[in-house]
């Protein structure tokens, strides 16, 4: 008997046809959907050496091939805490990819990563698991946090608005790119770089490096501050600890006690270290302005406390004094200029008060070659010289330069300067009191020291009806030691003898 060719591909194709029925009949199934819930469980739980759970499944064949489900939760064996936690998501792809664990996409909608210690142990299984290959992996509203080993310390935590990863595998790192929300300031941030491969046993050794850029963020969300921020770098590490090296930029920076804008650069090495919840700064090398600053340290959480301290050893050497002045005081331009040298303690505690108020700061400084802006101040100085070398009618003294220096402190918006030493040629000042940044009152006591006699701190008839009484004033290697007081304002400071204390000591 003869077989026609076109009945026996008819044949192959009806059975080809019926089989084909029969599999989507099978993939339709409650034990299919079953089948491959238990297939990704076992490879999840394998991968991330924990238990897991889903509330939901379904499968679809048309017009590819997709399973979807809600609430998944991965905890750890002993059920004690999670690991990850998905709200949504979806993992689609041919049947031949499904079959060979290769997905064409998996689609991930609010997803939660816990990063802790781990075990430490490595899994025996991770040798004998098939590993899956996913085309791309995309993932919106995610959150990652880095738990430190102290659970009383505040987790580091970043909040992913996009993270797309690319040929992914468990086995080896994968590229991504992602897009995050920084919180305070606001801002956008976009990095890119390689992840993986995951390490199962010890989670936060799973390696990351990349390069990052941060747009434009709004230096107002904290309160006291103003100005806008860019920053840019790479990091490259682990996720316990991982380095960071960038530059920020900001061509406005502010504080609100005087919001007179002035340009801060800064080039920093960090270590983000999730051991701690810390983030490390190891050098900060800072321009404020045409100042330079050095400085390293520490953002910190306190056990038990809510928010970040920000700790710092701060370094400035032949700074300008009106870089300074511009942020702090309000003023058309800086009441005065000269040379700083700065070495103090920086810590900025978390709180609702302006950054001012919050700041402390506690060290030594000394300036030189100091000038004041203001006419009325300068020729007050101008005035004081003249008297302390005992010519107060030389107008050729003018413009004339001041040194001054010591320890300081400032807390809850007050400078006090406990050992305040200001000179000029003919004279020196010794204060102690304070200086109140919010309304710029200044209220110190001290001695004031003269090379001449006080008789000679004046001229004419005055000067001879003072000459008996100059023993008086004359003491301690000084021609005049008088207790003086100076109130008023840094525009408007005023200077007066203490008579009080000039009687009492006489």
């Amino acid at each position: 008997m003869r077989v026609r060719p076109g009945r026996v591909v008819a044949g192959i194709v009806l059975a080809l046809a019926a089989v084909a029925a029969g599999a989507v009949a099978l993939l339709n199934t409650d034990w299919a959907s079953r089948r491959v819930a238990r297939e990704a469980a076992a490879m999840l739980e394998a991968r991330f050496d924990g238990r897991v759970r889903v509330e939901s499944l379904s499968m679809t064949l048309f017009p590819r091939v997709a399973v979807s489900g809600t609430n998944l939760r991965i905890t750890r064996d002993d059920g004690a805490a999670p690991m990850l936690e998905i709200a949504r998501f979806e993992v689609s792809g041919t049947p031949l990819e499904l079959f060979r664990r290769s997905f064409e996409r998996v689609d991930i909608d609010g997803l939660q990563i816990f990063i802790t210690r781990g075990r430490g142990q490595p899994n025996t299984l991770r040798g004998q698991l098939r590993d899956v290959r996913i085309g791309e992996v995309r993932v919106r509203n995610g959150r990652l946090v880095i738990l430190p080993d102290d659970p009383r310390k505040i987790p580091l935590e970043f909040g992913l608005q996009t993270v797309t990863l690319t040929d992914f595998r468990f086995d080896r790192s994968t590229a991504f790119a992602a897009r995050l929300v920084n919180p305070r300031p606001r801002a956008l941030i976009q990095t890119e770089g390689r992840f993986g491969p995951w390490q199962t046993s010890a989670p936060r050794a799973t390696p990351v490096q990349g390069v990052y850029l941060f747009h434009d963020g709004e230096l107002d969300a904290i309160k006291g501050l103003g100005g806008h921020m860019t920053s840019s770098g790479k990091f490259d590490g682990v996720l316990e600890r991982i380095a960071v090296e960038g530059t920020t930029t900001s061509s406005d920076f502010t504080l609100d006690l005087a919001n007179q804008p002035v340009p801060l650069r800064t080039a920093f090495k960090a270590t983000v270290d999730g051991t701690r919840g810390d983030v490390l700064l190891d050098d900060v090398d800072a321009t404020l302005g045409e100042s330079r600053i050095r400085a390293h340290g520490s953002v910190a959480s306190t056990p038990g406390a809510k928010g970040r301290t920000v700790t710092l050893t701060v370094t400035m050497k032949d700074a300008r004094f009106e870089d300074l002045l511009q942020l702090a005081v309000k003023a058309a331009e800086p009441p005065m200029r000269g040379r700083l040298d700065i070495d103090t303690g920086f810590e900025l505690p978390p709180g609702s008060e302006d950054v001012p108020q919050r700041l402390r700061l506690r060290g030594k400084f000394a300036i030189r070659g100091g000038h004041f802006s203001s006419d009325t101040a300068q020729n007050k100085i101008d005035e004081l010289s003249r008297r302390g070398r005992g010519e107060p009618g030389n107008a050729e003294v003018s413009n004339v330069i001041s040194a001054f220096g010591g320890a300081f402190t400032l807390q809850d918006g007050v400078l006090r300067l406990p050992g305040l030493r200001f000179s000029v040629k003919g004279a020196r000042v010794d204060l102690d009191g304070r200086y109140t940044l919010r309304s710029q009152g200044l209220d110190f006591t001290g001695a004031l020291r003269l090379d001449a006699p006080v008789s000679r701190t004046v001229t004419g008839f005055r000067s001879l009806l003072l000459r008996p009484i100059d023993p008086l004033f004359r003491r301690n290697g000084a021609g005049t030691l008088l207790p003086i007081r100076v109130s008023g304002t840094v525009e408007q400071p005023l200077f007066g003898v203490d008579m009080k204390r000039v009687l009492k000591r006489n």
